[in-house]
């Protein structure tokens, strides 16, 4: 079992040692579901894209949102004391992976691309990609957003990583031979959907919000095949109010769905006991990684519903999740980045830490599904989905 690696504890330093902190629990259980308020972080608040590393404090300003902009920066470096930016203690990072074999999870929304208006804009830049295909050269790496998986897929367009759409809910692994490496004779399966029977359903429910919201101005919906987003960014004054009733009114009429909240958006999804984390425990199953005392998983995201990923590694105490915030909040993330830029900054750092002899891979190079630098990849490319 993963017992070698916990996150560190609320007020714990960041140094602090991986095998002082515990045994692990021995289970990837399911956590509770995400629910977020209504607030938002997306406007620029006056702060550095890097400020969050040398403790940054913008000039005494009133904030857009209202209130002053200096307490803001006093309430996020108190915060920051408990969950540190990883790229100012880089160092305490790479002595807890010391030696171990990392495997990489993502959001991708606010995480890999800033947040826009348009959610068909949300486009990956080369630079980011150039850094995430790197990334999956030298760890196993997922992307597990709430869309659709193939609108992902297209955003990305890098076949060598694992994706996993709907909020987790369609999985599949690398495409075409790009990765994968069959150990032991062990299978690797990672095709997914644990929803599918819900397909019509949720066809039904898309239909029936886009009806609803056609008079809402500034709404729009999205289908993400296995959960519907209706975004609510772009309404004017408390148009927004519209868009939450039309939901929860649509979600009472059945039993088997639920809404949950995230930034500026809200989302029905069928009640099925799968979410971010447990997805994320399906892949590490998947590749064959549960068992093995030297992996840690990181996750990387900035929602509410990236909370469930983040609850997961720390409960079953075998990785720590990464926020992407400008500001202060409750999470069970261990470190903190500001911005898609930062998010860019860590990857590249842990491509570089990935050559050196600190690198677990490099003396074990392969798992299920996957192989250091895509060597030695045999039997590559997704399964057919299986259904439940």
């Amino acid at each position: 079992m993963w017992r070698s690696y916990s996150a560190a504890p609320q007020g714990s330093s960041p140094g602090t040692s991986l095998a002082s902190l515990g045994p692990g629990s021995g289970v990837w259980g399911p956590s509770r579901a995400s629910f977020e308020q209504f607030g938002d972080e997306d406007s620029n608040d006056g702060k550095g894209r890097h400020g969050g590393h040398g403790g940054h404090r913008a000039g005494h300003s009133r904030s857009p949102l209202g209130g002053d902009q200096s307490e803001k920066d006093e309430a996020y470096l108190k915060w920051q004391e408990k969950h540190p930016c990883v790229l100012a203690h880089f160092a305490s990072f790479k002595a807890a992976v010391d030696g171990k074999r990392l495997a990489v999870f993502l959001d991708y929304d606010g995480t890999l691309t800033p947040i826009v208006s348009n959610p068909d804009e949300a486009v990956m830049s080369e630079e980011m990609r150039d850094v995430v295909r790197s990334v999956a050269r030298a760890f196993p790496t997922a992307i597990i957003s709430g869309r659709g998986r193939e609108k992902v897929e297209a955003f990305v367009q890098l076949k060598e990583l694992f994706y996993a759409g709907s909020h987790g809910m369609d999985i599949a692994g690398p495409r075409g031979g790009t990765n994968g490496c069959q150990v032991s004779g062990n299978e690797f399966v990672t095709a997914f959907q644990p929803a599918a029977h819900f397909r019509p359903l949720i066809d039904h429910i898309y239909t029936q919000l886009q009806e609803r919201l056609k008079e809402v101005p500034g709404s729009s919906v999205e289908h993400n095949n296995f959960c519907v987003s209706a975004h609510f960014r772009n309404c004017p004054g408390e148009a927004w109010q519209d868009v939450i009733s039309a939901v929860e009114e649509l979600v009472a009429q059945h039993d088997d769905l639920r809404m949950t909240r995230g930034r500026k958006v809200v989302e029905v999804r069928p009640k099925v006991d799968w979410h971010k984390g447990t997805a994320l425990s399906h892949l590490v199953d998947a590749l064959g990684l549960a068992q093995e005392p030297d992996v840690v998983a990181i996750y990387v995201g900035d929602d509410h519903t990236d909370e469930d990923a983040f609850r997961t590694l720390e409960e079953t105490r075998r990785g720590f999740g990464i926020l992407v915030s400008t500001r202060a909040k409750p999470t069970r993330a261990r470190y903190t980045v500001r911005d898609p830029a930062c998010v860019k900054d860590f990857l590249s750092g842990i491509v570089e830490w990935s050559k050196s002899d600190s690198n677990g891979w490099r003396a074990k190079p392969c798992c299920n599904g996957w192989s250091m630098d895509g060597l030695a990849a045999t039997g590559a490319g997704p399964e057919a989905p299986q259904q439940q």
